[in-house]
């Protein structure tokens, strides 16, 4: 008889391995209508971080990310609070921003945009959000170019490539078609706002001048009423430069209507025309408002030029100028004087009667217009 030894199954062998189960996610398997119920009941930061979960969570609730909280405001600096960095570090933004950190992606405190890691140095990594920066160094920052444009050091970089491949497409076509190519001023954007009463349209003409230097030439046309301009109620919280606010700056220039010796001679005009701390100008081609159809409201057209430094990959001082965040440390409410933009800049009056001759008809033969001879000799 022959004996066959038969191998015993253990229990574990009989045991089916189990196998790899997905985490299950019992919010994506409600209905719609049930989740489209749910984000009713969030605020803001919650429904942003809940759209950016998956694709369904995004198709639900994606239109929160279009929200003008979550943007960088379209006036950058509050009113009275433009020498303060910390109202941009407590904004929905911001908050934000830190929420979506993670090991590759890292926020920078004068950008106030997220950069991989690799544009940080492993000190700053260590650092909090509010004083990490990036490797653009002191001089990163933002500068306000109007409601819909903030430009960090890397967008101005890309600014340039912008109108250098623009440049170089324009001298292909002449190449080609000849005349029939007009190299006409750019209009880069323009768009319009409404504070109130009144309502600003911006134009933006960036170009590269001889010397590499990006000069942006920004046109402006404010409707407001009659004989309010830069009043207290009445006044946009738009900056012609991160010095400056446009209302009173425009309204400054205006006064220089009293001075017989124009701003290309007279100091005090320059000074007003001028801003002290980033060269910025401002310049009315007439220096008086263009009544519109109604008698009580009035459009005030000027333009401002100012430079964002050369286009090297290196920032410059000319680009330091500009930026409107980071404010200076040491600028306050108390000591802010130029950097001040809501410092009123007042023509000094006349002491004395000035003469025919070079005071008055030199430099009026010297402008474009004769109105201002005209005017300067009925002030007689």
């Amino acid at each position: 008889m022959i004996v066959m030894k038969v191998p015993s199954w253990t229990a574990v062998r009989t045991r089916k391995q189990p196998k790899e189960q997905t985490a299950r996610c019992y919010l994506l398997e409600m209905p719609t209508e049930i989740l489209l119920e749910i984000v009713s009941h969030l605020t803001l930061i919650p429904e942003a971080v809940f759209a950016l979960t998956c694709k369904r969570m995004y198709a639900i609730s994606g239109s929160i990310l279009s929200s003008k909280a979550l943007q960088f405001p379209r006036d950058f600096a509050p009113l009275f609070h433009h020498y303060r960095n910390t109202h941009n570090f407590i904004s929905p933004r911001w908050q934000l921003l830190t929420l979506l950190e993670n090991t590759r992606w890292r926020n920078c405190s004068k950008c106030l945009k997220q950069h991989p890691r690799a544009a940080f140095s492993s000190r700053d990594l260590r650092r909090k959000a509010e004083n990490r920066t990036c490797n653009v160094g002191e001089l990163a920052g933002v500068v306000d170019i109007c409601p819909c444009k903030k430009l960090t050091f890397r967008d101005k970089l890309d600014l340039v490539d912008h109108l250098r491949v623009r440049k170089l497409t324009l001298q292909a076509l002449k190449l080609e078609f000849g005349s029939m190519i007009h190299d006409d001023r750019y209009l880069w954007h323009s768009c319009t706002e409404k504070y109130g009463p009144s309502e600003m349209t911006i134009s933006v003409f960036p170009e590269l001048n001889d010397d590499d230097q990006l000069i942006v030439r920004t046109e402006y046309q404010l409707t407001t009423e009659s004989g309010q301009v830069g009043k207290e109620e009445f006044m946009t919280p738009r900056f012609g430069c991160a010095h400056r606010s446009v209302d009173l700056w425009l309204s400054g220039v205006h006064q220089t209507t009293i001075c017989r010796l124009f701003d290309k001679f007279c100091s005090s005009c320059q000074r007003i025309s001028v801003c002290g701390a980033c060269n910025t100008t401002l310049k009315c081609p007439r220096k008086q408002p263009y009544n519109s159809l109604d008698s009580k409201r009035v459009t005030y057209s000027f333009w401002t030029e100012r430079s964002l430094g050369g286009a090297s990959a290196v920032p410059d001082a000319a680009w330091g100028n500009q930026r409107i965040h980071p404010a200076e440390p040491s600028v306050g409410v108390e000591n802010c004087n130029e950097l001040c933009p809501w410092t009123v800049r007042e023509h000094p009056p006349l002491t004395y009667a000035p003469t025919l001759g070079e005071e008055i008809i030199q430099p009026g033969m010297n402008t474009s217009s004769l109105n201002s001879l005209y005017s300067s000799i009925r002030m007689l």
